[in-house]
């Protein structure tokens, strides 16, 4: 209802632990206004969940997630409703325009696995993927080196 009312088109959705989540949610929010598109930053936590099917009724909609991975691949404390919410099979986003983008570091075992998650349960849902998805690394560059040439 927010989004309608202000004639918001896109909403940020963020699974943080440590912040970092969420102030990448802050600054894609700002920078979206450079290209014309007027954005809300949502933590998980504070949206009422049960209305995310309800974005599809806001033309040109589109939802991002943007992921952290906690401990053994669980969830941020923020994104368990979120998380859980999606898994419900009776859960229905038929609509939902979306993207996500997972924060990680590759030198843990369950690298991005709550962005990975996160793509893959909204396409199951239904959700209409608008960009491949995306994963961040936050591995020390010669880690990242050795992965790729070693």
């Amino acid at each position: 209802q927010r989004m309608q009312d202000s004639g918001k088109k896109m909403v940020v959705f963020y699974g943080s632990q440590t912040g970092t989540a969420e102030e990448f949610t802050t600054r894609l929010c700002k920078e979206a206004r450079y290209y014309g598109i007027s954005a809300m930053c949502a933590d998980p936590v504070e949206y009422d969940i049960e209305t995310l099917s309800k974005l599809r009724e806001v033309e040109d909609h589109i939802a991002v997630f943007l992921m952290a991975t906690y401990g053994e691949g669980e969830p941020t404390d923020n994104a368990i409703q979120l998380n859980e919410f999606m898994r419900n099979e009776d859960t229905d986003l038929t609509g939902l325009n979306y993207a996500v983008f997972g924060l990680g570091n590759s030198t843990y075992e369950y690298y991005n696995k709550m962005g990975k998650d996160t793509d893959e349960i909204l396409e199951k849902r239904g959700g209409t993927r608008l960009s491949a998805l995306g994963l961040g690394d936050d591995a020390p560059a010669d880690h990242c080196l050795q992965q790729r040439h070693g």
